[in-house]
């Protein structure tokens, strides 16, 4: 039994390397890499790292190296062939299972070269003296000679026959023109050629091999943009326009962007967006995603602006969802006035396409956006609880597709969240006044914020953290919520400046001997030699602040519907940045939280 010669690929792009390792070897996420003991050698200090997004793993000590095949190969000791099967059975992938021979190879390699002359073909057509329309069109759509090298730009020349003429001169037989995706056949049997009057685009493999065309036409032929056929060679749903340009851009930027068309991708590139790469059309599937999120955790989908393009991002949406994880994400980059990303750059210019590109919603706002369209729902301030349930019930649905569980945590707490805060009505005074009492009442009983009060006792245990400083706080400068807070902080900071030898019994003399006793407990339970103090610390700091920030947002939440009609817009957007930057600190507690586990 042989598998399908590009398996082996498709198994490397629908697997992440930490997946195969992390079953051999415990794994510790360090930035994009992640680190554990060589497999290969013996160590006590880990120096072997795994690169997801470069799809291989790297020992700095014994320099074993290699990608998903290579690890199970060395560690099972298996043959090529064996550990392919492995791997797809450990996966549940199907392998596809083909008849192989010689004469096989043979085909494989005569299909490279036919669509190598072919593209040679259309690469010499376009600088022939007589094909002004197509330069002219280029020139205007801003593409000059060093573009057209750089991205295998051609023209098929408006004939049934002059591709196929010189592909039979060069003595490829009918079986290999007529199967080559760019050639047809009537139903007489006779050959002809599909691309014509059309500029061309060169579709390249991972290794940058002419395997197929997209065709822009000139004329009034529909449709506008043709494809080549399937062939062995190429599969439009494993097939990424300009992916192997774009690689190492999407590397270096932690990021792609995917768009619609060739014309949008070779726009952007040269404008220094090289980090774009396009489905074939609008059908942006599982495994281009796949093959995306194999080198970067980050996809930025930015489609037309027209209806076509909102249907596509959709449809991309609830594709991406059981795929994205903690760490994959996808945003969603919507242009004004149905514009295509090559319209708004040349209107626009470049620094504005990277505010839009800045500007990108992330898929779980992307999911309630694109759910309120489809029920109809005009005015989601106002909603009935009718409309409420509805909604609910729909996203709630698409956030089950997630398999991640800490992503379809979130996803449903957010959800939960933005549910709450729209929709209010003035008509429900009573029940406004009974949540506010209730918050009154919270805020009374808790007098100080149990956060401070550990954030304090950690000053008095470690005193060399009151100089702590990072990008988001300055201990020294700080003010606390609660102003008792601050002062009992500068208290404490007086006393360490003073060399003071015993803070707590200095504490029992003063005005904030209330705290003391619990202070004491805290202290009690501090392990004096903690490794990761100072990440606890900022996680108590960040903490602190998000139990601060929520209160805000309730506050404001409670307070909208007595807002004259006029200002509601404005405490809505006050609300709304409120609710970001709450979600924006809880994201670095549960980061830092991984991180100190």
């Amino acid at each position: 039994m042989n598998f399908a010669k590009d398996f082996p690929e498709k198994l490397r792009s629908s697997i992440l390397v930490s997946e195969i390792v992390g079953k051999k070897v415990r794994l510790k996420k360090r930035g994009k890499d992640y680190l554990g003991l060589c497999p290969f050698h013996n160590e006590k200090t880990p120096s072997f790292t795994v690169n997801d997004q470069k799809g291989f793993y790297h020992c700095f000590g014994c320099q074993a190296h290699g990608d998903i095949i290579t690890f199970v190969m060395e560690t099972e000791r298996l043959e090529f062939k064996d550990t392919i099967f492995k791997i797809a059975q450990d996966f549940g992938i199907e392998v596809p299972i083909v008849e192989n021979s010689k004469a096989e190879n043979n085909y494989v390699a005569r299909d490279f070269e036919i669509i190598a002359k072919i593209n040679e073909f259309f690469a010499k057509n376009l600088h022939q003296q007589n094909v002004l329309e197509a330069r002219d069109y280029l020139k205007k759509r801003g593409f000059n000679s060093i573009i057209a090298k750089r991205f295998h730009l051609g023209y098929a020349p408006n004939s049934y026959e002059a591709l196929t003429n010189y592909l039979k001169g060069l003595g490829f037989n009918d079986n290999e023109i007529g199967s080559c995706g760019v050639i047809g056949k009537n139903d007489k049997g006779k050959l002809y050629d599909k691309f014509r009057n059309r500029i061309t685009f060169a579709i390249t493999d991972k290794k940058n091999r002419p395997i197929a065309f997209g065709g822009r036409s000139l004329g009034d032929d529909m449709p506008k943009y043709l494809n080549s056929a399937e062939t062995d060679i190429f599969k439009k749903n494993l097939t990424l326009y300009n992916f192997f340009n774009a690689r190492k851009s999407i590397f270096d930027k932690g990021f792609a962007i995917m768009v619609e068309g060739y014309m949008d991708t070779i726009s952007l590139a040269v404008n220094g967006f090289e980090n774009v790469v396009a489905g074939l059309g609008t059908a942006i599937g599982e495994e281009h995603l796949k093959q995306l999120f194999a080198i970067t955790d980050k996809i930025v989908i930015c489609l037309d602006g027209d209806n076509a393009g909102y249907k596509a991002m959709k449809r991309v949406c609830e594709i991406a969802l059981p795929l994205i994880n903690s760490q994959k994400n996808i945003l969603f980059c919507f242009l004004p006035n149905q514009m295509d990303p090559d319209d708004f750059v040349k209107k626009y210019g470049v620094s504005e396409f990277q505010k839009a590109l800045d500007a990108s919603i992330p898929m779980s706002q992307a999911i309630i956006d694109f759910t309120v369209n489809d029920l109809g729902i005009k005015n989601y301030l106002k909603l009935s609880a009718e409309e409420k349930a509805r909604l609910d019930l729909e996203l709630n649905k698409k956030i089950n597709l997630i398999n991640d569980s800490a992503s379809k945590k979130y996803f449903m707490q957010f959800v939960k969240d933005w549910l709450f805060s729209i929709g209010r009505t003035i008509a429900n005074k009573s029940s406004k006044i009974a949540v506010s009492k209730v918050i009154i009442n919270q805020k009374n009983l808790q007098k100080f914020n149990k956060n401070s009060i550990i954030i304090m006792a950690f000053l008095i245990k470690f005193p060399q953290l009151v100089n702590y400083r990072d990008n988001d706080f300055n201990l020294r400068e700080m003010q606390f919520e609660d102003e008792k807070m601050t002062e009992l902080k500068e208290f404490i900071l007086n006393l360490v400046d003073e060399n003071c030898q015993n803070i707590v019994e200095e504490l029992d003399k003063s005005d904030f001997r209330l705290y003391n006793s619990e202070i004491k407990n805290i202290v009690a339970r501090q392990n004096s030699n903690d490794s990761n103090l100072h990440k606890k610390f900022r996680l108590l700091l960040l903490k602190d602040l998000f139990s601060n920030v929520e209160r805000q947002y309730l506050e404001n939440l409670n307070a909208i519907d007595d807002i004259e009609t006029h200002q509601t817009t404005i405490s809505t957007q006050k609300i709304t940045e409120i609710f970001d930057y709450k979600n924006t600190i809880h994201a670095k507690i549960i980061e830092l939280e991984k991180d100190i586990i």
